[in-house]
């Protein structure tokens, strides 16, 4: 604020000004808040007041918690039946923002607690825990693995999101307790260790030819609806010459096949845009490692609306750099005579 990084200058309420309840540092933070106009101290029935907060536009509630469930409740306030602190205003907060235009709210958490050996992600709070937090107060949870998006999402996707973040020594054990709880598929598969953990560093944003921005990063366990969203909104005539089939479905024993991936010997990649606080996926790549040749067979497919914008040919190219990388020879992949515009990206890319 001395530098004038923060002045208050966009604020919705109280422009200008820096509104608390509370200060508390060394000399030199009295000192400058002393007589200073831009200071403004209120009770705390009207800055913790939900209906004020929500005044603020893009107003983002920023809290930590002691635990979380599988579901989306947290608690900050007991450790069991220990209490550990009081409510305090982060449920006030935390509603404000999402009553705000444009809020959201941010719970940010460290995977473990006591050294490493107690995951803070658990299927369900201990007993005499008081919540915190509901399902329906937090939009991102923030691990040091992650961001789990909750706000929207059923029970198995908030289930599947938050595993995504836990601790990795954690995951198995959270699988097995979520499908005993019925929180997610029976069935669901998953990936322990260095072969299923999701790598961050493929994250990248990409410009089309046409203008057009899209982030590319690998496809998460967490992904299953937003891809099946995606396999229903494209033609039938696109998923023909994807699949090579004319069957439509895309149940989730199907759809998991696509997201639950071992990074070592495949990669898919999804080429997604922001739109409202949520992903819309514009188009999808992979390969899978063809053991023996040093080849990966390849396959693409973007939403009818995105054909023709520079997606395909951003994807394989990512693709080609990603498989130069592991040390692959080459690509293969079966493509239909008639689909002229999939050989035509091939064909640009020097195949």
């Amino acid at each position: 604020m001395k530098k004038k990084v923060i002045d208050n200058t966009r604020k919705t309420v109280n422009r200008g000004k820096t509104v608390a309840a509370f200060c508390m540092g060394k000399k030199e933070t009295y000192e400058y808040i002393h007589d200073n106009p831009s200071f403004e101290f209120r009770a705390i029935d009207y800055t913790n007041n939900p209906l004020v907060i929500a005044q603020h536009h893009h107003m983002t509630a920023i809290n930590s918690a002691l635990q979380i469930d599988l579901t989306g409740q947290a608690t900050a306030e007991s450790l069991g039946k220990l209490f550990y602190s009081g409510v305090g205003g982060q449920a006030d907060f935390m509603r404000g923002a999402l009553l705000a235009p444009h809020g959201k709210t941010i719970l940010a958490i460290q995977s473990t607690a006591e050294n490493g050996t107690v995951s803070r992600i658990v299927p369900f709070l201990s007993e005499g825990v008081g919540v915190t937090l509901h399902r329906g107060d937090v939009h991102y949870v923030v691990s040091e693995y992650g961001i789990a998006y909750l706000h929207g999402k059923n029970i198995r996707e908030r289930a599947i999101e938050l595993i995504s973040i836990a601790h990795p020594k954690f995951r198995p054990s959270l699988i097995e307790e979520a499908k005993k709880n019925f929180l997610i598929y029976k069935d669901q598969a998953f990936i322990p260790g260095e072969r299923g953990e999701y790598p961050e560093f493929l994250e990248t944003h990409k410009t089309t030819r046409t203008g057009l921005s899209v982030f590319f990063r690998p496809v998460k366990i967490s992904d299953e609806a937003l891809l099946q969203d995606f396999l229903y909104s494209v033609s039938d005539d696109s998923l023909y010459r994807r699949f090579i089939s004319s069957r439509k479905d895309m149940p989730h024993e199907r759809v998991q096949r696509y997201v639950v991936i071992d990074y070592t010997k495949e990669i898919t990649l999804l080429a997604v845009s922001q739109k409202e606080n949520r992903e819309v996926l514009l188009g999808i790549g992979q390969y899978s490692l063809n053991e023996g040749t040093h080849t990966a067979e390849v396959a693409f497919l973007v939403r009818d609306q995105y054909q023709n914008q520079g997606i395909g040919t951003e994807l394989i190219s990512y693709l080609t750099f990603l498989a130069k990388r592991q040390g692959l020879l080459g690509f293969t992949a079966e493509v239909l005579m008639g689909n002229t515009a999939m050989l035509h990206v091939f064909e640009k890319m020097g195949f």
